[in-house]
């Protein structure tokens, strides 16, 4: 019983297991992945000063507060407080035409302006066929290898014919050479309104399915630096047997649980995304601009979020980004108890990308890249992603022990502790339940057959019936069987025939004789 309540907890605790199932892996099976570029400046001062303009000659504002108005819409990215002067102001955007979202898009460093020059698997290609514009958390970035592609805006959204799946590209080879290679020119000069206290932009690495998130965020390129990411794939694939293991265990999807989300190649940031949009429905009654292309009931005929939310979001960001613990009641989770209630779950088959990042600064004023054509980019933050190696490892994911195991993992410890087997347990079977009701059955009907027998008294016939009395000490054993003996000689010897009878139970006809 001991061995086997050790098996049970086994069970019950450790579901899944993990193992390596290669060594050598080839990367040509693995998508490359997408790299996301997010310049922290989210407003350019040369397309503000037209908008700025127009607030002070047709709304009569001053070139102060018009250009504190629109510092403050990059409070919508990071969510910080502002000054309260603006949010009676921001009715003058509503009436020139502008939301938060078109509002950012147009004040945004362009794609084309952001990453100058591109090269791919060592040639140069075109960067406007290549970057595309995507929504992040951190407000509109330019993205390389990404599923869905959001420039010419809107476009797309008055688009009605069906995008086929994206294929995201794949390489065949490793090193520097053999992958991306950007050229990153985030304008210092045009500066208004960063959401960080430096220049830069915020690169991310993440799958090309993939929303990005925090999670993905790997380096920031700044001018006159030089970063080099090496990409290792981990590629974690799950077996036919994690499906035997009940989802409340194993606490990941399989791939054909995701019908039941939102999208069919559904993954952990997105499901975070639509959760976190959900939290901000509830607090604060508005849409994102980055989420808006999420589509859930909840946000159907809901206003984006503005100024005037900005103060609400400022107060719960930290709901946004927590999740609340599952078990409310451990006295060590007293300082989680706020959070989102979401339920998210990874998947079981993942592909993680671990980045191993080298970033050096170029010390010369005017330094001339081979990489780049010899083009001067000591001004400019360079950018080259590549797979690390040829080979990598992959791991599998099984269940630790299924149902089948574990009745084989019983069976074993029955029969070595206690010699049995299935047929044991058979009899087992039979004699604490069958058994019993035969024997109880039987005793009923021979207590029944006892009670409808007839009971007939007949007088004692013996073999003395021709003798006038029976012989003294009759009923003595011994004495009978010699008197016995010697009565047959003594008829014998007179001639007498000697009578012969069966006294006592006729089972034909069920009678008992008694002798008086």
């Amino acid at each position: 019983m001991i061995m086997g309540m050790i098996a049970w907890m086994r069970f019950r605790t450790t579901p899944t297991i993990t193992t390596i199932e290669t060594m050598t892996y080839p990367i040509w099976n693995i998508p490359f992945p997408a790299v996301t570029v997010c310049n922290i400046n989210k407003i350019d001062n040369r397309k503000a000063k037209v908008i700025i303009d127009r607030l002070v000659q047709e709304y009569g504002m001053s070139e102060a507060n018009a250009t504190g108005l629109l510092i403050a819409q990059a409070s919508l990215v990071n969510f910080e407080a502002v000054n309260s002067t603006y949010l009676e102001l921001e009715m003058y955007l509503g009436r020139m035409g502008w939301n938060p979202d078109k509002l950012l898009l147009e004040l945004n460093q362009p794609c084309e302006e952001l990453i100058k020059v591109c090269y791919w698997l060592g040639s140069e290609v075109p960067c406007p066929k290549v970057i595309h514009r995507t929504r992040t958390d951190n407000g509109f970035c330019c993205s390389y290898n990404v599923d869905s592609t959001m420039q010419p805006l809107l476009l797309q959204r008055n688009e009605t014919t069906p995008r086929h799946p994206y294929r995201p590209k794949r390489l065949s080879g490793a090193g520097r050479h053999v992958g991306l290679s950007i050229l990153i020119d985030v304008q210092p000069e045009t500066y208004m309104a960063p959401t960080k206290s430096y220049y830069g932009a915020e690169v991310y690495i993440h799958d090309s399915a993939d929303f990005p998130s925090d999670a993905d965020f790997e380096h920031v390129a700044q001018p006159g630096w030089d970063v080099v990411m090496s990409v290792i794939p981990l590629p974690i694939e799950s077996s036919s047997t994690m499906s035997q293991v009940p989802e409340n265990m194993r606490k990941c999807f399989l791939p054909e649980e995701s019908n039941a989300q939102s999208l069919d190649n559904f993954n952990l940031n997105v499901c975070m995304a639509e959760c976190r949009l959900r939290t901000i429905l509830k607090l604060c009654s508005c849409i994102p601009f980055y989420y808006s292309e999420l589509n859930i009931e909840e946000a159907r005929n809901m206003d984006m979020c503005s100024l005037k939310h900005v103060e609400c979001l400022h107060y719960f960001r930290r709901y946004f980004y927590s999740l609340r613990a599952d078990d409310s009641l451990d006295s060590e989770l007293q300082d989680v108890e706020f959070g989102m209630d979401c339920e998210c779950k990874p998947p079981c088959s993942v592909l993680n990308y671990n980045v191993q990042t080298i970033a050096s600064q170029r010390k010369s004023k005017s330094f001339k890249s081979a990489n780049f054509g010899g083009r001067n980019v000591s001004m400019y933050a360079t950018l080259n992603v590549h797979f690390k190696d040829i080979y990598c490892v992959k791991y599998k994911r099984d269940a630790y022990m299924t149902w089948d195991s574990l009745v084989a993992t019983f069976g074993g410890i029955f029969g070595l502790c206690m010699g049995g087997s299935v047929l044991s347990i058979v009899e087992l079977i039979y004699y604490f339940t069958i058994k019993p009701f035969t024997l109880y059955q039987s005793g009923r009907k021979r207590k029944q057959s006892i009670l409808n027998r007839k009971v007939l008294v007949r007088p004692y016939v013996s073999r003395y019936d021709s003798v006038s009395q029976y012989p003294v000490g009759y009923f003595s054993r011994r004495n009978v069987l010699a008197r016995e003996r010697s009565a047959n000689k003594k008829l014998a010897k007179q001639g007498a025939p000697v009578k012969k009878t069966s006294i006592g139970h006729d089972p034909q006809s069920g009678v008992i004789s008694f002798i008086y």
